[in-house]
């Protein structure tokens, strides 16, 4: 990079990346930063479009060492709020660890490549969420969970904490904890999603996000970002009963279920990480402090984020057709 501001615009520590090579794709994250040479943890491959970790399915992290060491043409794919930039990097050195494979990497100057698509579509709309902050640990515990299941958008599973039914399962389960045939489940989804606007107007204190108040959001498939207010003592203003205030920074991982304003309702769970924090100071209308968060999603069924795409895209022609009648008039 050519300065350290530049550098630190686009790496951080625990940052999720994809490493890529002509015949392979890893995923993996960032532990250390070092001018311009990244310490990265590689934990799982892509194969059939599908993560497949090391440590939970045959692979072969040695042979996948040797392809990167006869490899040249290295690059790091680095997903952020808005856009994706793609580097290329060097090898300086590479070795089998208990995490998975321990890379270190010289990075060239400028991204290669800067791509936006259809997930990076922002909306601004008002939400409820909650969100909790996790580790580094946590998150590789969960992740998979996330990336494999799909949340279901009802009230009845997502909304009011029952007990959804098993629609994925592994061989050999007992009777009892067979799986429903997956084909039920858009069958599932339809029936409860029904139910979901009956039991928001008969029961809505029932919810978990009874005490969550709405907040303004951008949205996207690729992430959210929030504003929140700080009185002078930094102390969070207006603060919901059931989350949590945290002092979040770049590069913390959290844990957040989104319920969106549509109909029917529906609930989208993710992991999702903290790009950017930026504060304002008061202006003439408040005497408090304002800080925004900016969080990608980096674990998160490809389903669910096809359902935020889907808001964005119905929320951008409603205000279009808004603002031609406001002209009209």
């Amino acid at each position: 990079m050519n300065n350290a501001e530049d550098y630190d615009s686009f790496f951080y520590e625990n940052q999720e990346i994809v490493l890529e090579t002509p015949k392979k794709k890893f995923k993996g994250y960032i532990v250390k930063i070092n001018e311009n040479i990244l310490n990265i943890i590689l934990y799982a491959c892509f194969e059939d479009k599908k993560i497949v970790e090391f440590e939970l399915n045959n692979c072969d992290p040695e042979k996948d060492i040797e392809l990167i060491k006869k490899t040249s043409d290295i690059n790091i794919i680095s997903y952020g709020f808005s856009k994706t930039y793609k580097f290329k990097i060097t090898i300086e050195k590479i070795l089998r660890n208990t995490g998975g494979i321990f890379i270190q990497a010289n990075i060239s100057d400028r991204p290669l490549e800067e791509r936006e698509g259809r997930e990076f579509v922002r909306v601004i709309a008002v939400i409820q969420f909650i969100y909790q902050k996790i580790s580094i640990d946590e998150f590789l515990e969960t992740k998979e969970s996330y990336i494999s299941r799909p949340s279901f958008t009802t009230s009845v599973y997502g909304i009011y904490g029952v007990a959804s039914p098993k629609v994925y399962g592994k061989q050999g389960e007992k009777d009892e904890d067979t799986p429903i045939n997956p084909k039920l489940e858009n069958l599932l989804i339809a029936i409860n999603s029904k139910l979901d606007v009956i039991l928001s107007i008969l029961n809505p204190e029932a919810s978990i996000f009874s005490d969550v108040k709405e907040k303004r959001v951008s949205i996207s498939g690729s992430g959210i970002m929030w504003t929140d207010e700080r009185d002078k003592n930094g102390k969070a203003q207006n603060k919901d009963e059931n989350k949590e205030d945290l002092e979040l920074k770049r590069g913390d991982i959290l844990k957040i279920t989104m319920l969106f304003p549509s109909i029917p309702q529906f609930v989208v769970k993710a992991l999702a990480q903290v790009v950017n924090v930026s504060e304002y100071p008061p202006d003439e209308s408040s005497n408090n402090a304002k800080i925004s968060f900016a969080c990608k999603f980096i674990a998160i069924n490809e389903s669910d984020r096809d359902e935020i795409i889907k808001f964005t895209f119905e929320q951008q022609r409603r205000q279009i057709a808004k603002q031609n009648i406001e002209h009209l008039s």
